[in-house]
This record gives C-alpha cells, sequence and structure tokens, in this order.
C-alpha cells in the first residue's frame, strides 16, 4: 500500500504568516517567506504526529495485491469523498471505474476505504483509488491551529541556529500537550 500526496491545490494553511507573526509577536515583514516556511513545516509535523491531515486535499491509494475483503485502514484522517477507481487489468490495462465504487467506512475509531467486488475482480495488477481527505477550511481544531503557532514560533526563534529545511528543530511541550489527545494510540 502506498499513499501519494496530491498536493494542497491551492489550499490555504491553518495559520497564517499574520497570525504566526502576531503570536510571535514578530514586526518586520522581511521574513514573511521563513514564516511561511514554517508554518508548512508545523503543519507537518502535526499531521505525521497525530495522522491528521489538517489541510483538505488529494491523494491516491496504491494497493497492488488489493486486499480479499477489499478493505484498507486509510493513516490520513479525516477521510473525505472518493474522486476515482482505476484498476489494473491483466497487461496493465486501465479500468475505470464510478467512484462509488469505493467507500469511506468509519467503525470504532478506524476510517478505511473498501473497494467493490467487482474493483477487485478487475484489479489483477493493482488498483488506485483517489480520495479527499483533511479537514475544510477553518474547521481544524483549535488546539492543533495553536500548536501550530507554537511550534512555528519556537522555530523562528531557532532559526539562526538551525538551517530552516531542518525545521521544527525544537518541539516545545506545550504543542505536544495540545496534540497528544489527536494522536492515535495502538495497543
Amino acid at each position: 500500500m502506498t499513499i501519494i500526496d496530491l498536493g494542497l491545490g491551492g489550499a490555504e494553511e491553518p495559520a497564517s504568516v499574520a497570525e504566526a507573526k502576531a503570536w510571535a509577536r514578530i514586526d518586520r515583514n522581511d521574513e514573511d517567506e521563513l514564516i511561511a516556511a514554517l508554518i508548512r513545516a508545523a503543519r507537518e509535523t502535526i499531521e505525521a504526529m497525530a495522522g491528521l491531515v489538517l489541510v483538505q486535499r488529494a491523494f491516491r491509494l496504491a494497493l497492488d495485491p488489493v486486499p480479499a475483503d477489499g478493505w484498507v485502514e486509510i493513516a490520513r484522517r479525516p477521510l473525505g469523498a472518493i474522486t476515482g477507481v482505476t484498476a489494473y487489468a491483466s497487461g496493465g490495462v486501465p479500468v475505470m471505474f464510478d467512484a462509488g465504487e469505493a467507500i469511506v467506512e468509519r467503525a470504532l475509531g478506524v476510517e478505511a476505504i473498501r473497494v467493490s467486488p467487482g474493483v477487485r475482480a478487475a484489479a489483477v495488477n493493482g488498483v488506485e483509488v483517489e480520495f479527499e481527505a483533511g479537514f475544510a477550511a477553518g474547521a481544524v481544531p483549535e488546539n492543533l491551529r495553536t500548536a501550530l503557532l507554537v511550534i512555528a514560533a519556537a522555530s523562528y526563534e531557532m532559526r539562526a541556529a538551525v538551517d530552516p529545511g531542518q525545521q521544527p528543530a525544537v518541539m516545545p511541550e506545550l504543542a505536544r500537550s495540545l496534540i497528544a489527545p489527536y494522536r492515535r494510540v495502538r495497543i
């Protein structure tokens, strides 16, 4: 199983540069690009820690082989709509299916995609399911937005000590505690 992030598609980050600057009490404008990069790095860190998608965007799930029951747990939450299904027949010939041939299932805190028996039968060489995941604009929980601002501010303070490409270099305890309730714990 491989999940490919197809990008933001013009969606905005959960916090703006102006919000991050206000949070960190930054008055200057000459480092706005750096602050935008730190916001992006903070979002990506939170997404990795919590298994959430903070900015709604498109993904492609590639399966080869397809599970016999067609059920695949997805580590990108919250799941949105299925937008496309392509099975690959013998010889790698793509067979397009209606998006309704795969459904989003939610049970006991697990989010999954289940592909129909018709797709499974046609998918001799695998299947690709395109789907959307993430919070809609303005719907990111406030605790996660605050964690993002805390991480971005700490990263800004470390900007001289650590290369921007290696940020966030410090994870403040406040950010960890704000993210903790959203982390998925496996037993």
